[in-house]
């Protein structure tokens, strides 16, 4: 769920099916075309609708593998993390155990009405597979800012923002069908617990959190939708244009990305200002 620069060490193609009918390449494990297809039809029509917005480069090859061929495209270990680097975008193909292990950190910490909602979306037992199939349109808005600014704790959290608003952005107009897939699991996990339960909680530090099974990862994705969602209400796609269009500049320090969060919405930059204390 990041953008870096080009990694040195090429990726292995070897095992991997070419898919034709895409824009770009696209590169799936054995019998996954149509799930690759799939994923591929939905990255298509993002790049489209953000090369609109806020104008695309080139689209890197989309891999959809499996267990066995992660570790020969991606560059993070965790397998079924969609992940994108400038030479690629990367994307399990058979469904991520470490969103058990989110589920399993979220639903203890459930009210009868959360678990409801995510029952009523998600099924019974929760299969989060349809929110993380939407999620490669975060990847791609990753490629429209760009790698920029040089790491940093406002760097991190601020590309996912972006990311996250190109996300809700391209639902909401492209996809509004799939809004409450989307929309329920972040609004849930957050109402239930914004802090406290969590080992990294700074949101100067949300690097930290890749480490471990992903759901502390998962955790500051979830609220930075939240804050994704209360911008493009409050401005839509002015909001995704001027937040990618700081990213392509000069860094800035926290001070001044939150002058321009408070342009968009002051709303949000309260929030960023309280984190994680502020309410879905």
């Amino acid at each position: 769920m990041r953008i870096g620069s080009t990694m040195d060490n090429r990726y292995d193609l070897r095992g991997l099916e070419p898919l034709d009918g895409s824009p770009f390449p696209v590169f799936v494990s054995a019998g996954g075309a149509t799930r690759g297809r799939s994923v591929a039809q939905r990255a298509a029509r993002t790049v489209a609708w953000l090369d609109q917005v806020v104008g695309m480069p080139e689209t890197p090859p989309l891999f959809v593998v499996g267990p066995g061929q992660w570790d020969q495209v991606a560059t993070i270990p965790l397998y079924g993390m969609p992940h994108v680097e400038s030479d690629r975008i990367v994307v399990g193909q058979e469904p991520a155990p470490f969103w058990a292990s989110v589920t399993g950190a979220i639903v203890p910490l459930l009210k009868p009405g959360g678990m409801r909602r995510l029952h009523q979306v998600y099924g019974d037992p929760i299969d989060l597979g349809t929110f993380a199939d939407l999620l490669v349109s975060h990847e791609l808005t990753h490629l429209a800012h760009g790698p920029a600014w040089p790491d940093g704790p406002v760097t991190f959290w601020l590309k996912e923002l972006a990311a996250n608003l190109g996300l809700q952005g391209y639902v909401a107009e492209v996809e509004p069908a799939e809004q409450t897939r989307l929309e329920t699991v972040f609004e849930v996990t957050w109402a239930a617990a914004p802090e406290g339960h969590w080992p990294v909680r700074d949101l100067a530090r949300m690097a930290d959190s890749l480490d471990g099974d992903g759901s502390n990862y998962v955790w500051f994705e979830f609220g930075l939708q939240v804050l994704a969602k209360r911008l493009w209400q409050a401005a839509g796609a002015t909001a995704l244009q001027r937040v990618v269009q700081t990213l392509r500049g000069p860094m800035l320090d926290l001070p001044a990305v939150l002058g321009l969060l408070e342009e968009l919405d002051p709303e949000v930059a309260r929030a960023i200002r309280d984190w994680p204390r502020f309410a879905a």
